[in-house]
């Protein structure tokens, strides 16, 4: 936003040293304008919204250990997801995008999050940026490239609703398998 306001700023005086419409002095008042006019469009075009290029953003959200919102399968390209954690009680979740090995499940995660701990996570390959963790109340929006192949969401946090310290998210089921597709 700095970038925003200094460019503002930068047409406020640029404004503020034109002469008005009515008493120009030949030929410089046109090009004060078009220049004027110019910087306006700059700046409106560089703050505008960007979007994915599937031009949606897919809310995902937790609550009781479970990932909703989330579809089963998407086209390959650029998404943005909203993560929320939705909760009724404090605790801190995360949504990590892993890649699925031929053959693999999310019970295969699962398994190993039981057998393994928190530690089963660096087994995975991870995709793209992690949806670091959220706490009850927040959220993360991350963009991720996806080309086909087998993937899930899952969570290695370890708390307890309310608090404290207990398995992790990903062995009490709290992983979800998507397909992306060409």
């Amino acid at each position: 936003m700095a970038g925003r306001e200094g460019a503002v700023r930068a047409v406020g005086r640029a404004v503020a040293r034109s002469e008005p419409l009515g008493r120009s002095r030949g030929k410089n008042a046109g090009w004060r304008l078009l220049a004027v006019t110019a910087v306006f469009a700059l700046v409106s075009t560089a703050c505008s919204k960007s979007s994915s290029s599937s031009g949606e953003l897919t809310t995902v959200f937790v609550q009781k250990f479970r990932y909703h919102g989330m579809p089963s399968t998407l086209k390959s390209g650029l998404h943005q997801f909203l993560f929320q954690n939705k909760e009724s009680l404090p605790i801190t979740h995360e949504m990590i995008p892993v890649a699925l090995p031929s053959g693999k499940k999310a019970q295969d995660v699962i398994n190993d999050a039981k057998s393994k701990g928190p530690d089963s996570e660096d087994e995975w390959l991870h995709i793209g940026g992690d949806f670091g963790p959220a706490d009850t109340g927040a959220g993360v929006v991350e963009t991720l490239y996806l080309p086909p192949g087998t993937y899930a969401i899952a969570c290695w946090q370890t708390g307890n609703l309310g608090g404290g310290e207990g398995d992790p998210h990903a062995a009490r089921g709290m992983v979800f398998q998507f397909t992306v597709t060409s």
